[in-house]
């Protein structure tokens, strides 16, 4: 029995690393696949990104060009002031004045570049600019190898080939990677021609020395391929994170929205405003309570207790308002007890769930803020949220819709329902109350008024007391309250008078009821695209829609190189919010190897899988072999050249292992 649960424990304990290795085979899996250049491309356009990609790319060139300027004129500083310390100086004038005139012509061609009205216009400004100076900086290399050769009868290999390669691949404002390719192979074949042309007029049997050069070529343009390829990868990706950046923040922003509204839905806006700053309150204080205690037992203890009670209110605090000049409705379902014993509960939920809907759309509409519903028993305030000096003709309007409303709904289920509505103007208190979980209602004598007023009130008829009647202006015919009322001991008690509205009087041209009812029909409008509003592609295409707009915005902040020679010639010394964030995230990384200075972060980063480093490892396989095959063509002795070679194979044979 013991060997069976012993054998039961390890085909368990099995099956676990097993789904643990391929959980970890399959993340590893979709990591890789997140830095695949095509999946990325696939992205970006599905993102509908490509267009902002082109454009950040453009701006990044526009970088990378401005610091190949620089670049230019150190080497040219630099080569014609060796050139000044040969010892034959009358033959490195002109090698001199070539260095000198080829600069400032690249310079003029490539300074096409920098204005961006005209490039994004006419894009074939860069690809003429670039080849342009491209062929400046081959004639110039190649031409001053012929006239050496042919003047003087001096062999000397061209000296800017790998720069000229590598300023194609790395500074060339060029875009993508077939153009760059094109161009750095035309440039290898010029010097391979010229090395055929120029070597062996003067020496024969010089193939090997052809090869070599074609090698060391191909393999400055492998090299250039592959920081191309390394390049648009690393931007995709991080250009997709700043993108997924913007919309988790629009979501964000988007659940916040909601959780607004929803909150706005029940309690009135100053209600909420108090009651979430009061959440906050609450909250820092059980953070701030939480990490002053020392004691670990004491802290388990009271954490079921904290996340109970953080929402108690204080001994004193109440969130309790006043409202002063409010009206009062409350509307009653007639005949609702019998449906409950005749009707099926789906049926009846069906029915009070359509007759409410129409309910709240209509208190939307009249500007009346709906308390809540118990049963059938439905009642609503106006100018509680916002003063409203219509408040109580708001009400008489919500009224006599509701009546209209059940009478729909009795016909369309062929149900023997109606209405009963009382009315009435006063004061009353509002606010939230509870712990666990709030409540928001009203209170005071005008408030039970109300209920007493729909109590003794006639089916179908809207009843109204006086003091609600004064407000009316005269604008509905009306007629004395019911007998029951009259009889009511809470309305004797108050002295209270009833009245039944009867119907709207003929319209009169006053401008406030005509603006009430252009802003009904402008909310009964807007209720009628509730659902497109409401809908989950709508919200998702709402969303994506407005990350395309952030997304316009985020270019201008994201950066374009750690060196910035814009800077310099930046008078204004007033830095935007989001590049002091980016200076202080610079001054955590040190100038010298990118290392971060805290030593956390460094080793957590170091933690992180490189997954691209089997595709540098290959390439430095492909260099290795053609490194190996010019050693091999070369004319050195064969114990030199076995003491290179197995020396250079130690370290690629240690590496490969590891990836």
């Amino acid at each position: 029995m013991n060997s069976y649960f012993d054998s039961a424990i390890e085909y368990n304990r099995t099956n676990t690393i097993n789904l643990a290795h391929s959980n970890d085979q399959s993340q590893s899996f979709s990591n890789e696949k997140n830095w695949e250049w095509s999946y990325l491309v696939r992205k970006c356009r599905n993102l509908e990104l490509e267009e902002s990609y082109d454009l950040y790319m453009r701006r990044l060139r526009v970088g990378y060009l401005s610091l190949f300027i620089f670049i230019q004129l150190q080497v040219t500083i630099t080569h014609t002031l060796l050139l000044l310390t040969t010892p034959d100086i009358t033959f490195v004038y002109v090698d001199m004045a070539a260095y000198i005139a080829s600069g400032v012509v690249i310079w003029l061609i490539l300074s096409v570049n920098f204005r961006s009205e005209l490039v994004s216009k006419h894009g074939w400004v860069v690809y003429v600019s670039s080849w342009l100076a491209v062929c400046v900086m081959v004639l110039m290399d190649i031409g001053l190898n012929v006239y050496h050769a042919t003047s003087h009868n001096f062999i000397l290999n061209p000296i800017y080939d790998a720069y000229t390669l590598y300023a194609i691949y790395m500074f060339m404002p060029v875009p993508y990677l077939l153009q760059p390719f094109v161009l750095g192979s035309a440039v290898t074949l010029c010097y391979i021609i010229n090395y055929i042309f120029v070597i062996t007029s003067k020496e024969d049997n010089q193939m090997h020395s052809i090869l070599n050069e074609a090698i060391y070529l191909s393999c400055v343009n492998l090299l250039g391929i592959f920081f191309r390829l390394m390049r648009d990868i690393a931007l995709r990706t991080t250009f997709l994170d700043r993108r997924q950046y913007v919309e988790e923040n629009l979501l964000l922003r988007y659940a916040r929205d909601q959780e607004r509204s929803l909150l706005l839905s029940i309690l009135p806006n100053q209600i909420a405003d108090r009651l979430q700053e009061d959440v906050k309150n609450r909250i820092e204080r059980s953070k701030q309570q939480h990490q002053q205690r020392s004691h670990v037992d004491t802290q388990r203890t009271t954490d079921s207790q904290n996340l109970k009670r953080w929402r108690q209110p204080d001994h004193g605090t109440l969130f309790i308002e006043p409202h002063e000049d409010v009206t009062v409705l409350y509307a009653d379902v007639v005949n609702y007890t019998h449906l409950t014993t005749t009707l099926d509960v789906k049926k009846l939920v069906e029915a009070l769930h359509d007759l409410f809907v129409r309910f709240d759309i209509a208190s939307e509409e009249y500007n009346v803020l709906r308390i809540k519903f118990l049963g059938d028993c439905y009642y609503c305030v106006a100018g509680l949220v916002s003063p409203n000096a219509d408040h109580a003709k708001c009400c008489v309007d919500l009224g006599l819709r509701m009546i209209k409303d059940i009478r729909d709904v009795r016909e369309k289920r062929h149900l023997n329902i109606d209405m009963r509505i009382g009315v009435h103007s006063g004061d009353v208190l509002s606010g939230v109350i509870g712990a666990a979980k709030w409540q928001f209602d009203i209170w005071s004598k005008d408030v039970d008024i109300a209920n007493r007023l729909e109590a003794t009130g006639a089916t179908g008829r809207v009843h109204v007391s006086q003091k609600t009647l004064s407000l009316l202006d005269g604008e509905y015919f009306f007629e004395d309250g019911t007998e029951k009322a009259r009889e009511d001991p809470v309305l004797q008690k108050h002295g209270i008078r009833s009245f039944l509205i009867k119907s709207l009087r003929a319209p009169m041209h006053d401008p406030r009821r005509v603006q009430r009812e252009r802003q009904a029909k402008k909310l009964s409008e807007a209720n009628k695209s509730n659902f497109m509003h409401n809908s989950t592609l709508h919200q998702y295409n709402q969303v994506r829609n407005q990350a395309k707009l952030e997304m316009c915005r985020e270019l201008d902040k994201m950066p374009i190189g750690r060196i910035k020679l814009t800077k310099v010639f930046r008078r204004s010394t007033r830095l935007t919010q989001d590049e002091i964030e980016e200076e202080t995230f610079r001054r955590n990384i040190s100038s010298f190897c990118l290392f971060f200075r805290t030593r956390n972060w460094e080793m957590q980063y170091m933690r992180e899988p490189d997954v691209m480093l089997k595709y540098s490892i290959a390439l430095a396989w492909v260099i290795y072999m053609g490194l190996l095959t010019i050693q091999l063509l070369s004319k050195d002795p064969i114990s030199v050249r076995d003491t290179i070679t197995g020396t250079s194979m130690a370290l690629p044979l240690s590496c490969s292992p590891c990836c």
